[in-house]
């Protein structure tokens, strides 16, 4: 884990000013780097990269140059539809990377750029047209402000955007195991599932599931007897769980914009969020440096999220047909059109 120690410098006038130091706060800093801009990046917390997340990869992170030696892939999928199971080949395949990690890799793309200071262990409490003030009362100016702050995002709160939220739990077991699972029920999770993803130390084992259909208790049972079943041993009290915005009101607000989780980039179907998070925090610091830069990425996956959204909202109007609707949905994954479609 990378060592350091940035504190405030004499400056408080600054062209970017980025509230959120995960993947897509810390790609916006890395797109921006070397530019004639000065960039603040600020991260609540005294270590960068540990965030309450499964650590899944898609197909659509490809293009970030992630190194293989911090991940583990899986084309295999086995999917468990009731009691039903499905083996699915992925032609991208699945990976799977600790948050720690992977955010120190990104910070090392940054930590030593001459226009970038980093500020950790600072918590923005307000927020104006033209300032941000901490909580030890230091304010920032900025021309650009770019909120990659999660799902409780200060800046979306400071534009008055609403929030919807699906709901995650999970476990990080200590056994090494080497399938990727996932696990759907529609009787017990309605459109949520559970998934078991294998990390090279642990195996981080949860659940996803809407907050309005299903109550966090019962959530948690299902999850808990997943795991049981499968002979593993966990404490109660190592329980982990966050809530997941994925309410998209756009990403530009004047001279604001709106990265990851904090502008509601989130796939409400699936929970995937790490690369929408990269994609969009690398496309908004494009526009910063060119306005007239078109977007294309971040259209990309915005319509991506649009159609697994909407193949969710027909499981929701029609839930008698929800055990159907995924043995179709099996079948036509193992085709690389569908997967292609969908965005694995």
């Amino acid at each position: 884990m990378k060592d350091f120690s940035v504190n405030q410098n004499d400056q408080s006038k600054y062209d970017v000013i980025i509230i959120g130091a995960g993947p897509a706060g810390l790609e916006c800093a890395r797109q921006l780097r070397d530019s004639k801009l000065s960039v603040l990046l600020v991260e609540k917390n005294k270590t960068i990269g540990p965030k309450i997340c499964a650590g899944g990869l898609t197909n659509l992170t490809s293009g970030f140059g992630i190194p293989n030696a911090l991940t583990r892939s899986f084309p295999l999928q086995n999917l468990f539809i009731n009691d039903r199971k499905y083996e699915i080949t992925l032609v991208h395949p699945l990976k799977t990377i600790t948050r720690l990690e992977f955010g120190q890799y990104q910070l090392e793309k940054i930590v030593d750029s001459k226009n970038i200071t980093i500020l950790i262990n600072t918590v923005v409490s307000e927020i104006k047209d033209d300032r941000v003030i901490t909580l030890d009362n230091k304010t920032f100016k900025y021309k650009y402000l770019v909120g990659a702050d999660g799902a409780n995002s200060i800046v979306r709160k400071h534009l008055k955007l609403r929030s919807n939220f699906y709901n995650g739990l999970y476990y990080d077991i200590p056994k090494v195991t080497d399938d990727l699972v996932w696990l759907m029920d529609p009787k017990l999770l309605k459109t949520g599932y559970i998934w078991m993803f294998p990390h090279k130390h642990y195996t981080n084992i949860g659940v996803y599931y809407n907050p309005v259909l299903v109550s966090a208790k019962s959530a948690k049972e299902v999850l808990e007897k997943f795991i049981v079943d499968r002979d593993m041993i966990f404490s109660p009290k190592d329980i982990k769980g966050a809530q997941l915005n994925y309410n998209y009101e756009g990403y530009k607000f004047n001279n604001i914009y709106l990265a990851g989780e904090a502008a509601g980039l989130v796939s409400r179907a699936t929970g995937e969020g790490i690369s929408f998070a990269l994609i969009s925090g690398k496309e908004i610091a494009k526009k910063i440096l060119n306005p007239e830069h078109k977007m294309t990425e971040l259209r990309k996956i915005i319509k991506i999220k649009h159609r697994q959204e909407r193949m969710l909202k027909v499981l929701d109007s029609f839930p008698i047909f929800h055990n159907i609707f995924l043995r179709i949905s099996a079948i036509l994954l193992k085709y690389k059109w569908f997967q292609i479609y969908i965005g694995t």
